[in-house]
């Protein structure tokens, strides 16, 4: 059951990164399995969009987790941090392109999710590298709402996830770093 729930959310995840459109049964399609499996586990496309979304917030916390948050200065972690969600920011697209940014409990558990760089900021400051007239919590704000701009228009800007993800690292530093030279090489 676990297994088929997991294939489920795999083959949705891919098969709605790439046409938003999709239906149950395309997804059903490419995970090898029947609809009546699918809605078994997921009642309806919400059912199964929520889930994604529970899903990319877990792939999230496990990724931070191996950005190894506290090896090197602030603006060297922001940059593996930019990088590795941006890659996993493609993955999961179709909740980026259906507004869950807008939704008041998706931000909250993103908010979650994103604390521990919220800290890295604030290490980042305390050690002169970060501007320290930002809020913490604004600047990790304006990182997330850059990496979902960049994945909202991924498909028009036709970059890699390297070139996305130094852009947005770029952009940021330009607003956040105490001198606009430093970690924009």
């Amino acid at each position: 059951m676990e297994r088929h729930q997991r294939a489920l959310l795999t083959a949705a995840a891919d098969v709605l990164a790439r046409d938003p459109d999709s239906t149950m049964a395309d997804v059903a399609q490419a995970a090898n399995l029947t609809r009546a499996t699918l809605y078994r586990h997921f009642n309806n496309r919400q059912t199964l969009l929520k889930a994604i979304q529970a899903e990319a917030l877990t792939r999230a916390s496990e990724t931070l987790i191996a950005c190894r948050l506290d090896d090197g200065d602030a603006l060297e972690v922001l940059r593996r941090v930019v990088t590795a969600l941006g890659k996993h920011g493609m993955r999961f697209r179709i909740i980026l392109m259906k507004a869950a940014d807008a939704s008041p409990r998706f931000l909250r558990q993103r908010d979650q999710v994103l604390a521990p760089v919220v800290d890295v900021v604030k290490r980042g400051q305390r050690e002169g590298d970060i501007r320290d007239d930002l809020a913490p919590e604004w600047i990790v704000t304006a990182m997330a709402a850059l990496l979902i701009a960049a994945v909202r228009a991924a498909s028009a800007t036709k970059q890699t996830d390297t070139d996305v993800s130094d852009l947005i690292f770029r952009t940021l530093v330009g607003g956040i770093a105490a001198k606009a030279s430093k970690g924009d090489s």
